[in-house]
């Protein structure tokens, strides 16, 4: 495999760094709850998650590509940089908990539900919702195909993305 420095797709904007680190901050409390984290490496790319149901159980971990899996209801299959990538199932439903893959066209894209400070954070390539409203603003601004160059922290609040 060669080695490739992968543009994060997210949200409908790109984003250009050797890693990216996402997260949800509360609005009331402060505290931040990290979502994702991905790095461009001489190996690949590395991901790193906890991925929590939603009564904030963990369900999965990734640890720099490492699966640890929690929950004997899920199952986790594929390779981030192989064909449909890495997806996290519900073994009773089939339904897509969380997937990372690499795009036709090279970005690097990450969709799932995340569950964090009693908010259901829905992330896709296209969109980002907190409790089914879009959150796609940032200082109040709706965002879309932007590019975004040396943000690695991205941060998803209930008013929008900051970085």
């Amino acid at each position: 495999m060669t080695h490739e420095d992968y543009m994060l797709i997210f949200g409908s904007n790109v984003y250009a760094d050797q890693m990216y680190t996402v997260s949800y901050q509360d609005r009331d409390t402060g505290d931040r709850t990290p979502l994702f984290t991905l790095e461009n490496s001489e190996d690949g790319l590395i991901l790193t998650a906890e991925i929590r149901d939603k009564d904030s159980e963990l369900i999965a971990k990734i640890d720099r590509n490492e699966f640890t899996q929690i929950n004997e209801n899920f199952d986790l299959q594929g390779e981030i940089e192989n064909e449909k990538g890495l997806t996290l199932t519900g073994k009773e439903n089939g339904d897509v908990v969380f997937n990372a893959r690499i795009t036709e066209d090279g970005y690097v894209a990450v969709s799932g539900t995340f569950y964090a400070e009693g908010k259901k954070i829905f992330i896709t390539d296209r969109k980002v919702e907190i409790n089914d409203t879009p959150r796609q603003t940032i200082n109040g601004v709706n965002v879309h195909d932007t590019i975004f160059i040396g943000n690695n922290n991205i941060t998803i609040t209930d008013d929008g993305l900051k970085f």
